[in-house]
């Protein structure tokens, strides 16, 4: 592709408007807890970064949903940072989002970080991006503090890779040198399918690849641009991430991959003695990569870190609260990860779920312990079966140091800069909520009931005639619509402070 001042890297195609729920800082803290380790945030104000926000969706939420954060971030495209800027300032929110480069944001005026997030970053980046994406966590991360990262790793590629070599390839030679990126994902498309539809025997022997190739053909270009299209795109072991970042010294802490989070990898290796023949911590991950055939870790490295004691671990977890994310009649009771499916105990669930949809508040872990249907269950089982939750988001951790101050967020303005949005396009499907300190889904209907909701209208006929002149839909249609929200989704947004 071009070269040019973004450094092989799609610059003539914005990314996408995604929330990433696991840069949420209670998430993190939530899961690094389980694992028996203090976090960072854990009492007054904490600084926090991220790195490559992207459209600011995810940096802008965090920041309006945490009170006791100071939020930075940088990214080089400035039409992001653009972005990201006009919905801080829409929201009322005081953040720090620069334009540098990571070699210039090195050199920035910032403070020490309790927090550095990248998503979507680490594996698409040059070489000389990834020195500095270091020396950042090097110089930049407190003592203590803690580095979010994702990245792709093998051996979960090794099927697709020669299919997006072939790609890129294709784009980067073929065609006329200007033509705009879509163009040329396009022409590669097609190419790719004609060697196929000729009997192509790399796709004969690779139905993996195959898959891909349709789901790519089914695929916005945006999201296949930012994946496959730039002129960096790095394949590591976790053990080379690892390495890479004991420069800045950091250490891994846990995984918070759906597959890691859920017991997924535990059961699969449960009784085949891998734990003996493999007992070091990078030889363990490594090797729980090739039972999945991973292909995306989500870690997080510390910069040292206070281990608990197994009873200073349970006084903290708890005092840990959940509250609902959605309606209980929504939460399915099958747990489906990039690499399987896993059937939950509905018999314990349904009694636990209608209990956080019966309170008022959130509950703590100490509370739910106490609930006669969850007795069969072992604390570590339920905690087990709780994280399952809060990483498929049905649920979330809410700290009592972050629920004190709750009401001093600017979650309130954010969501009226968002939903307001919504009356001319449906790019921003998330609410910022100050009780949880995350996103919450959001499709553009609700997101205009909770505007109409904000302005006082109560009733099905009320939301419905307050949206009609933005919908496009008959007044019958859209108190039906209505109905469920005022049933379901309002009574769990209340809880979520929304409402």
């Amino acid at each position: 592709m071009k070269r040019d001042w973004a450094d092989g890297y799609v610059s003539d195609i914005t990314y996408s408007h995604g929330y990433f729920h696991e840069l949420a800082p209670a998430y993190l803290r939530y899961h690094l807890l389980v694992n028996g380790r203090a976090c960072p945030s854990d009492g007054g104000r904490y600084t926090y970064c991220e790195l490559g926000f992207g459209q600011g969706v995810s940096a802008n939420i965090h920041a309006a949903a945490n009170p006791r954060g100071e939020f930075w971030g940088t990214d080089f495209n400035p039409d992001h940072v653009l972005n990201a800027r006009s919905l801080a300032h829409e929201g009322g929110l005081q953040a720090h989002w620069h334009g540098d480069s990571f070699e210039d944001f090195l050199d920035a005026s910032t403070p020490h970080f309790d927090f550095i997030v990248l998503h979507g970053v680490w594996s698409w980046v040059s070489p000389a991006a990834q020195h500095a994406l270091v020396e950042i966590m090097r110089r930049k991360l407190k003592p203590g503090g803690l580095v979010y990262i994702s990245y792709n790793v093998l051996p979960g590629w090794n099927a697709e890779k020669p299919l997006r070599d072939l790609l890129f390839m294709h784009a980067e030679h073929e065609g006329a040198p200007d033509a705009p990126t879509p163009e040329r994902i396009a022409n590669a498309l097609q190419f790719a399918r004609a060697l196929r539809r000729h009997g192509c025997a790399f796709f004969t022997d690779n139905a993996r690849a195959s898959k891909a190739l349709d789901d790519m053909l089914r695929q916005e270009p945006g999201s296949l641009a930012h994946e496959y299209f730039n002129s960096s795109w790095w394949l590591t072991y976790f053990a080379d991430v690892e390495r890479t970042l004991q420069a800045a010294s950091l250490r891994f802490a846990c995984s918070v991959h759906m597959s890691d989070v859920s017991g997924e990898v535990r059961e699969r290796l449960a009784g085949s003695g891998l734990e003996q023949l493999a007992s070091g911590m990078r030889m363990r991950e490594t090797a729980a990569d090739f039972v999945l055939g991973r292909r995306f870790r989500r870690d997080i490295f510390m910069r040292g870190s206070v281990m608990l004691t197994p009873s200073q671990r349970w006084a903290m977890l708890d005092e840990v609260a959940f509250v609902p994310l959605r309606p209980a009649a929504e939460v399915g009771m099958f747990l489906t990860t990039p690499y399987g499916q896993m059937a939950m105990d509905e018999s314990r669930l349904r009694p636990l779920l209608q209990r956080l949809g019966e309170a008022d508040g959130a509950i703590t872990l100490a509370e739910l312990r106490g609930i006669p249907e969850l007795e069969g269950w072992s604390p570590e089982d339920l905690v087990l079966h709780l994280s399952r939750l809060v990483a498929r988001r049905d649920i979330a951790p809410v700290f009592a140091d972050d629920a004190a101050c709750a009401t001093a967020s600017a979650a309130n303005e954010m969501n009226m800069a968002i939903a307001t949005r919504a009356l001319h396009g449906d790019s921003l499907r998330y609410l910022a909520s100050p009780v949880a300190g995350a996103g919450v889904d959001a499709g553009r209907h609700d997101r205009l009931f909770w505007l109409a909701w904000h302005e006082g209208a109560r009733t099905a006929p009320e939301i419905a005639r307050a949206v009609a002149p933005w919908c496009g839909e008959t007044a019958e249609a859209l108190e039906r619509r209505a109905e469920p929200f005022i049933t379901h989704r309002a009574p769990v947004w209340r809880r979520l402070g929304l409402t």
